[in-house]
């Protein structure tokens, strides 16, 4: 009895329908002869509310669905075995609802049969398929390469799908995805994004999209690549996201050709330097590092003296040439992080990144302003062409663009009116 008592217990406390049904080989009518305590707490509703839908369950079949419905009973009843078969419900609260069927005749006495099976909800899951289908039909329109990731919230397991031909399919699975991602071979500039765009979909039911670099997980290469993924979360019963699915697409050679562009659009031709706009751009962003003096950037400012009289003297070939020594001059004496651009006609500007004392700021300064000054010896313009160069440090003399262009500038005109030829830092 206590053996008895148990089993009926599991099966009431399943979670999922485990049902018996008579089923009329004649009129086709279906009315539930047992439905378990597991299938109403799946189904949502009332006792007397899931009764009434699974009395007459064509009436709650979504029409498109019908036709395959009747196909699985006729299976059913072949008597060849256990069938499976999903179709869709409208439910007692009024929602679209997925619902597997896994069953096989029971027993048969003329006309009236009884099937046993068991219903499971797959909406979940069928939602899922249902969007990476729609991403993969309309990611395949504008890539060969198809990568579909689905990253179960609660599990913390993220699935991705490589289909790279028609015949070669393949699946990675990460498990603790969240803290691999650092070492996934995302590019360390761009894992804060991934991992925003992730948490954001996991507590915000949105789409998003995102461009990054990666290596050796996505293909062998050995270089980063870029990529786009499109990401979309997914609504569980219970009203949290439960998934976040999406399309990655390799998009390397079109972002080169954006880079590249965008460098063109960037850059001055003649100088090889940035222009106004993109210097002043960048520069304002690499300030905002700066905030204490353990940390020194300069702004240098650098006018060619007397350059009209070159234009005049010489022409504007030569004058061009002269702007394009400097702009080479300065390109070869400052790298890395430092921002080089040239501000206008014969003005160009430097942000120096770490630069350790406003002593090294003036060392380096000085270096390109003696590299001028030499670089047409031997030539007609020999002793016609020097700098003036004005400094200021952040965050010593300021903590934003406008204030350090401003003492920069000063300084600049200190030396303009003492002379010419030399390097001013603002303040001394």
């Amino acid at each position: 009895m206590e053996h008895r008592e148990f089993l009926d217990s599991i099966v009431e406390n399943f979670i999922g329908g485990i049902c018996a049904f008579e089923v009329n080989a004649g009129t086709k009518r279906i009315k539930p002869v047992y439905l378990n305590s597991g299938l109403y707490r799946m189904m949502g509703g009332s006792r007397t509310a899931v009764d009434q839908l699974f009395a007459d369950i064509y009436l709650s079949i979504i029409p498109d669905d019908v036709k395959l419905f009747e196909q699985g009973i006729r299976d059913i009843l072949a008597d060849d075995g256990a069938i499976e078969f999903e179709f869709r419900i409208v439910n007692v609260d009024g929602g679209l609802m997925w619902l597997r069927l896994h069953g096989n005749l029971y027993s048969r006495e003329g006309e009236r049969n009884i099937i046993s099976a068991v219903i499971l909800d797959c909406t979940e899951e069928k939602t899922i398929e249902e969007e990476l289908k729609r991403q993969s039909d309309y990611m395949h329109l504008l890539m060969d390469t198809n990568i579909t990731f689905d990253f179960n919230c609660r599990t913390d397991v993220c699935v991705y799908r490589f289909a790279r031909t028609d015949t070669l399919h393949h699946d990675a699975v990460v498990q603790g995805y969240l803290e691999q991602i650092p070492s996934s071979g995302l590019h360390p500039e761009d894992v804060q994004t991934y991992s925003r765009m992730l948490t954001s979909a996991m507590y915000h039911a949105h789409r998003d999209s995102i461009e990054f670099r990666s290596k050796g997980f996505f293909d062998e290469a050995e270089e980063y690549r870029w990529y786009r993924a499109n990401v979309v979360s997914i609504m569980g019963k219970e009203g949290y996201v439960s998934h976040v699915i999406g399309h990655i697409v390799d998009i390397h050679d079109q972002k080169l050709k954006e880079i590249e562009l965008q460098l063109r659009a960037d850059h001055d031709g003649l100088t090889g330097l940035m222009n106004k706009r993109a210097t002043e751009e960048l520069i304002q962003t690499m300030i905002r590092q700066y905030g204490n003096d353990e940390n020194l950037g300069a702004l240098i400012i650098l006018d060619t003296d007397n350059f009209k009289g070159v234009n005049d003297t010489y022409g504007h070939r030569m004058g061009d040439h002269v702007l394009a020594t400097i702009g080479e001059i300065i390109r070869n004496n400052f790298k890395g992080m430092d921002v080089t651009g040239r501000i206008g006609g014969d003005e160009f500007m430097v942000f120096a990144n770490n630069i350790g004392s406003c002593e090294n700021a003036c060392l380096l300064a000085n270096r390109v302003e003696q590299k001028v000054m030499h670089a047409f010896d031997g030539t007609d313009l020999e002793g016609h062409v020097s700098m003036s160069i004005g400094v200021a440090v952040c965050p010593s003399h300021g903590t934003d663009f406008g204030t350090l262009y401003k003492h920069a500038d000063e300084a600049l005109y200190y030396i303009k009116e003492h002379g010419k030829a030399a390097v001013h830092l603002y303040g001394t």
